[in-house]
């Protein structure tokens, strides 16, 4: 007769395995294209503050999707979502901004990994501010941000950013730079924090992709967010050097190596820092920081020029009011979003001999998991 015992610690020994497993293996559970996008995305046409155009000030008038798609700023393209800018009207800096997009997804996100695949990232341009990041909609930013996609007027490099609360409503969260390929601007991800020197009230933790990157690539490429109990990171990657295996249903994301970002728990209480949050697409212009004196005039983004010298224009709306062809190139165009989540696993148990018999070994089962997405 097989000894109970030791059929009992054979469970309890795959039970602490395939925990570590499952926490770096995802299922796919969404996928966002040009058939279901712009039924699943909102076209907000304010910010999270509702009573101005945007929460940053910037120089637009976001579109609601039915005059987003008269207007051209959204549609399908090649088969694909593509987001954009008016880029054909000349404007007087007494208008209200240029026509834009602040695209918001219906569902939120919490633990999973989300992969996105550009085939065309907006260009480098005075006065834009292109992001593509995860927001809570409650007070800003107690539930977190994570902007994967960052950066503003001539910048070289993505600049990708966390924000959380202060350390009473998040407690404290950093991040090592030893842990990640980006270079680390700044480290505290309080975005109350501001030192004076090294890291300014609201930057957040910042840092910059300067190895393989993908800022303003007229070819895109690939972004995955990956978020568990343990950890936040981000990977980025041109088409030709991301991980092989990303086009599977179910992906390990344990072979992808060192992240361009990330956040340890160790370093940072993730379930309190983070909550669930919704996918943004924005295409602002002007406004805080881009269209301030000291980012116009002072500060050129690492291209050596400000955009003042380069437009021979004095304010950043003169310039986006009287150039809007320099916007053509200014749009997101992607194949696909996907959205992949975590099976728990559950540990196994041995069932109660019966009439004498052995317990019956069972193996482990993973069952799924019930839905972030709601």
């Amino acid at each position: 007769m097989p000894n109970p015992s030791i059929l009992s610690q054979l469970c309890l020994a795959l039970a602490a395995v395939v925990p570590k497993a499952a926490a770096d293996s995802f299922y796919l559970r969404k996928t966002y294209d040009a058939t279901n996008f712009f039924d699943e995305f909102a076209f907000n046409n304010t910010g999270t503050v509702t009573s101005q155009r945007d929460d940053n000030w910037s120089w637009v008038q976001y579109q609601n999707l039915e005059n987003a798609a008269k207007k051209g700023l959204a549609r399908v393209r090649d088969g694909q979502v593509y987001l954009g800018v008016d880029h054909t009207s000349q404007l007087s800096t007494s208008a209200a901004g240029r026509d834009s997009l602040r695209v918001v997804s219906r569902k939120t996100v919490k633990q999973g990994l989300l992969i996105a695949n550009f085939t065309h990232l907006p260009n480098r341009v005075c006065g834009g501010w292109p992001a593509y990041w995860t927001l809570d909609e409650g007070q800003w930013p107690n539930a977190g941000e994570i902007d994967l996609y960052e950066g503003w007027n001539l910048n070289t490099n993505n600049k990708p950013a966390i924000h959380v609360g202060s350390p009473s409503i998040a407690g404290n969260c950093t991040v090592n730079p030893q842990d990640q390929t980006a270079n680390a601007i700044s480290t505290n991800c309080d975005n109350t924090f501001g030192n004076g020197y090294s890291q300014w009230l609201g930057q957040g933790c910042q840092s910059e992709e300067t190895v393989n990157g993908i800022w303003a690539s007229e070819a895109g490429g690939i972004q995955a967010l990956v978020r568990t109990n343990d950890y936040i990171k981000i990977f980025t990657w041109p088409h030709h050097l991301a991980s092989k295996n990303l086009a599977q249903n179910n992906i390990s994301v344990s072979s992808w190596g060192k992240p361009s970002v990330h956040i340890k728990r160790a370093h940072c209480g993730i379930n309190r820092a983070f909550q669930e949050q919704k996918i943004l697409f924005t295409l602002p212009v002007c406004g805080n920081p881009p269209g301030t004196k000291q980012f116009w005039t002072e500060l050129d983004g690492g291209s050596g020029v400000t955009c003042d010298k380069v437009t021979k224009e004095p304010t950043c709306e003169s310039f986006v009011a009287k150039n809007p062809k320099a916007f053509e190139n200014f749009y997101f165009q992607m194949k696909d979003l996907r959205w992949h989540e975590v099976r728990s696993p559950k540990v196994p148990t041995i069932p109660a001999p019966t009439n004498g018999s052995a317990p019956v070994n069972t193996l482990p089962r993973i069952p799924r998991a019930p839905l972030h997405i709601r």
